[in-house]
């Protein structure tokens, strides 16, 4: 077998037990009233288990890029993911407990981000060469939406062959922590280390002190990243909104937007990352992907924000809205790819996700739903031009953001 194929095989290891590591902490958007019942709580004490799990994540982060640049990822990986599953089989057995809930999502957070985020991405990275970063980032992006969805569909068969709803809701649990578990043994199994703990030689890598890593700070290109990253998952996560668009403004049913949003958000996943990775390859640069993505991108939301003719748009606009998703995905998949375009040293890659992560994913999760929803409480409908126009200027951002990385790139400056 080839080292290529192994890469491949890797990855694929990597995007299926990504894919298992956030069913638990998100549970409440597929089984939101079993949990209220079989858990026996309130909606306010429901939504304050995801907050301290967000609080937890964003503190995690920071250390978790010193240990993914510290010690070896595939023991990280395994290790967190067999954690993660016993916190699903501890869950389980407590639920009744509000106090072991908190725990429970305490502790998925420590297993999910604090050292697992950053080292999952930095094995992607370290693992494949300059030349199929793209490639490999957007594939894995597409197995990761594939085992996501494979686990949320076991999650459903679990739950429906129990009458009793907190049995139902065991059944659920039981079956992500069995997931997490079998991601855990496939990494073990599948991912080679000597893939990432030599360089292209052979030749051992030295671990990194702080001082060492202490060196991204000074990297303006990693700057660029966190632009890059924000723009693109900041749109990714903002046109949600497009789901109460199509029901309020065009007139859809309830039903067909929920469809269409779980294609939006999850099916097209599959497509837009392989699909993203190829090309930006062969553009030889994730961030002239990023250029094209953004321009597409809006240019579709300004033709939703211009149209007229109510519900007989919904057929135009569902097309439009796919096309839309896919693309995203395709930026998405491959915003990872800037880091090593951005020629950030491997052995401090983990540190430099760890950052980028924090502005580019936190931020927007912290700051833009409230921010966008308030738009939509304060002035209605109306409401939504005003986010499609900052949809827009996110896209005007990135496209500034990429430009300066191709830039930069064209003038040597290679390390910042």
């Amino acid at each position: 077998m080839n080292s290529r194929t192994k890469r491949y095989i890797a990855i694929t290891a990597l995007g299926l037990v990504y894919g298992t590591m956030f069913n638990l902490p998100y549970i409440k958007y597929v089984f939101y009233d079993a949990m209220i019942e079989g858990m026996g709580v309130t909606n306010t004490q429901l939504g304050l288990l995801l907050t301290v799990y967000t609080i937890i994540s964003t503190i995690g982060l920071i250390p978790g890029g010193w240990i993914a640049d510290r010690f070896k990822t595939k023991k990280i990986i395994v290790g967190s993911a067999f954690l993660n599953g016993f916190i699903c089989f501890f869950f389980m057995f407590t639920m009744k407990s509000y106090a072991c809930a908190m725990i429970t999502w305490i502790v998925s957070a420590v297993a999910g981000v604090t050292a697992f985020w950053a080292a999952i991405l930095k094995a992607v990275r370290v693992i494949s060469p300059s030349e199929e970063q793209g490639r490999a980032f957007g594939f894995w992006e597409g197995v990761c939406g594939v085992s996501a969805t494979i686990g949320n569909f076991v999650a459903l068969y679990a739950f429906s062959v129990f009458d009793d709803s907190a049995a139902a809701l065991r059944g659920a649990v039981a079956s992500m922590g069995v997931m997490c578990v079998i991601g855990a043994v496939l990494v073990w199994w599948l991912y080679d280390e000597h893939l990432t703990s030599t360089d292209e030689t052979g030749e051992k890598k030295k671990a990194p002190g702080v001082k060492e890593m202490l060196q991204v700070f000074r990297l303006p290109k990693m700057y660029l990243c966190c632009l890059i990253v924000f723009c693109s998952y900041g749109f990714f996560s903002s046109q949600t909104f497009l789901t109460p668009y199509f029901t309020n403004v065009l007139g859809a049913a309830v039903t067909f937007s929920g469809v269409l949003a779980i294609f939006r958000s999850y099916g097209l996943k599959i497509l837009g990352g392989p699909i993203g990775g190829v090309i930006a390859d062969k553009l030889e640069s994730p961030s002239k992907l990023a250029v094209g993505c953004y321009i597409l991108m809006s240019a579709s939301i300004l033709y939703i924000e211009t149209a007229a003719g109510g519900s007989g748009l919904i057929p135009v606009l569902t097309v439009l809205t796919l096309a839309l998703a896919t693309v995203c995905f395709m930026a998405r998949g491959t915003m990872w790819a800037t880091i090593d375009e951005a020629g950030i040293p491997p052995e401090i890659s983990g540190t430099a996700i760890s950052i980028v992560s924090i502005i580019g994913f936190n931020i927007p999760d912290t700051f833009l739903p409230p921010l966008l929803g308030s738009w939509l409480d304060k002035y209605g409908n109306q409401g939504y031009h005003y986010i499609f126009y900052f949809l827009i200027g996110l896209c005007c951002v990135g496209i500034v953001a990429a430009l300066a990385m191709i830039t930069a790139n064209r003038k040597g400056v290679r390390h910042g």
